[in-house]
């Protein structure tokens, strides 16, 4: 017996969904930095063109496979050929190991600093706090250094919160938290 996928409840939610999955901390607070610090709108003109040219139609690519085969992405691939199973399982390992593990830390930082902006926890000097005091940054990369531990503490809550949204499934998980967060993000 095949179990049945769970669906997502509207296309509002879906639509939440992949912005959110597009759109991170990165577009939002280091693009507009980066692009002003390079030259500005210069940067626009190949930026748009790949966005044009591969970005947006690889995109609706992924969507529409994912939606006429109705399964995960090595087994939406897998049943076109059975050798490409292994593209759907490297976007997989990408988005495991390249987006989540990354971006769970950059909010464990964000809740870290969310607590410390109560009290100005990082004095005069942000850029100092966050690489000597905060992070404890080695002077070489073969300096390991230790745990931090208030890092280590946000990042168990992420995880957590992470899981706990997973869980609860498509539609009473991250459907519902995409259109309280979405929403909240956009103001």
């Amino acid at each position: 017996m095949e179990l049945q996928r769970e669906q997502w409840k509207s296309q509002l939610g879906f639509v939440f969904a992949a912005v959110g999955s597009a759109v991170g901390l990165g577009n939002i607070w280091r693009f507009s930095y980066m692009a002003y610090s390079h030259g500005g709108g210069a940067f626009l003109i190949p930026y748009i063109i790949a966005l044009l040219s591969a970005g947006i139609p690889l995109l609706i690519l992924e969507f529409a496979l994912g939606h006429e085969r109705m399964g995960s992405a090595p087994l939406a691939f897998a049943k076109i050929n059975k050798k490409w199973e292994w593209v759907g399982w490297w976007a997989v390992i990408f988005v495991m190991f390249g987006i989540v593990l990354y971006y769970s830390v950059i909010i464990a930082w964000c809740l870290n600093f969310f607590f410390l902006s109560f009290y100005l926890g990082w004095g005069d000097d942000p850029n100092t706090f966050f690489f000597n005091e905060f992070l404890e940054t080695s002077k070489f990369p073969s300096e390991i250094g230790h745990i931090r531990t208030p890092i280590l503490l946000a990042l168990s809550v992420v995880w957590l919160i992470n899981w706990g949204i997973v869980f609860r499934g498509v539609r009473r998980g991250i459907e519902y938290i995409n259109k309280i967060f979405m929403p909240l993000l956009f103001f």
